[in-house]
């Protein structure tokens, strides 16, 4: 017998591999979504790190030592997520006038840090 079209079980197995490729495809797109997600909200943190860590690569030793409030945090609020952000110095033990420097960021969704280190001689005395 000579039969035109397809039968109930190659059908199924047709849909089963349609129904297999299309969780795949949603999943990847779901994980793009994720990603793109996350970058939009990483990367006013990372420019507002690296300003923050601009800021106390500035700073004089006598300042750096006891950081004011204007230099020691904050917050930020760009495109309803808001950031906070902390920065410390700190004199590297055994190492005359180096500091080493850190701003952390936070949103709801992460967090991002930056260190660096500084080499800020004392002023000299008259």
């Amino acid at each position: 017998m000579n039969r035109r079209g397809f039968t109930l079980l190659e059908a199924a197995v047709a849909l089963v591999i349609v129904g297999t490729v299309s969780i795949s495809a949603l999943g990847v797109a779901a994980a793009e979504s994720r990603a793109m997600r996350t970058a939009t909200a990483a990367a006013p943190a990372v420019a507002l790190a690296r300003e923050r860590m601009a800021r106390l690569e500035l700073t004089d030793a006598v300042r750096l030592a006891r950081l004011p409030d204007s230099l020691a945090q904050g917050s930020w609020t760009v495109a309803e997520t808001s950031y906070r952000w902390r920065a410390t110095a700190q004199p590297v033990r055994d190492i005359a006038d180096l500091w080493a420097l850190r701003v952390e960021v936070e949103w709801s969704d992460g967090q991002y840090v930056l260190s660096s280190r500084s080499f800020r001689p004392a002023e000299a005395t008259k």
